[in-house]
């Protein structure tokens, strides 16, 4: 039985699986952040007769910062990192927004991580890995490389010697043939640009219909309504 969470705002109703995001009733903001959205939602398409989107190939705790971003000024783009951990949730981020055509969320989210990127960034090997992993394989390659993967190649090139004592390194070198490529370019190369700030910061904010008990939803605190259905 899937639990979901029903948000009340202004006249209409935004509907978030924990098991499997899916929106329903969408807000006018949410259609005009997400490209994606607002192609489903127009002309002959299911999604626009039934005014519902299933989104079944996105994790829903990491869909549930882009609701966080959109609705509320909580989310984790909303503030500088507290820990390393945070720049591989701010880089599975910009890849969704990608997926999703959400070209703002996906400027703030670079913005958020270029932020505090620096050559000395205490970040931990594995989540470097981690970063390497995901810029290989979920961010598009383009003729023009993209700007964070640019970030995240180029801190792994100040960090291959010691990278290389990792097995989990040699591993990746292995497995991902375009990954040594991408590292040997940037090695003793300066810092890419970071990003500028967005000039338009896309939180939203809507009045509650009614009053609701705070609950907690993943790692996202929401004005909400709980409902099994």
């Amino acid at each position: 039985m899937a639990r979901k969470e029903k948000l009340t705002l202004d006249s209409n109703t935004l509907l978030h699986d924990l098991e499997r995001p899916k929106f329903s009733h969408f807000l006018t903001s949410t259609v005009v952040a997400v490209k994606r959205f607002a192609n489903s939602l127009s002309g002959n398409f299911k999604e626009a007769k039934d005014r519902t989107i299933d989104i079944e190939d996105e994790d829903p705790e990491l869909f549930g910062y882009f609701v966080e971003y959109l609705y509320r000024d909580r989310s984790i783009l909303s503030r500088a990192i507290n820990h390393y951990s945070e720049y591989f949730t701010l880089a599975r981020l910009y890849a969704m927004g990608e997926r999703l055509v959400a070209e703002a969320f996906q400027a703030t989210c670079l913005w958020r991580f270029t932020q505090s990127l620096e050559a000395q960034s205490p970040i931990s090997e594995e989540v470097i890995c981690d970063l390497l992993q995901l810029a290989c394989t979920e961010i598009t390659e383009r003729v023009r490389e993209d700007p964070l993967r640019s970030q995240i190649f180029w801190f792994g090139g100040r960090k291959v010697a010691t990278l290389q004592q990792s097995g989990t390194f040699r591993q990746m070198l292995h497995d991902l043939p375009d990954l040594g490529r991408h590292l040997c370019l940037w090695v003793n190369k300066d810092k890419p640009p970071a990003a500028g700030k967005p000039n338009q910061q896309l939180f939203e904010r809507f009045g509650l219909e009614s009053e609701h008990n705070l609950v907690k939803v993943a790692d996202l605190t929401l004005n909400a309504d709980k409902e099994c259905v």
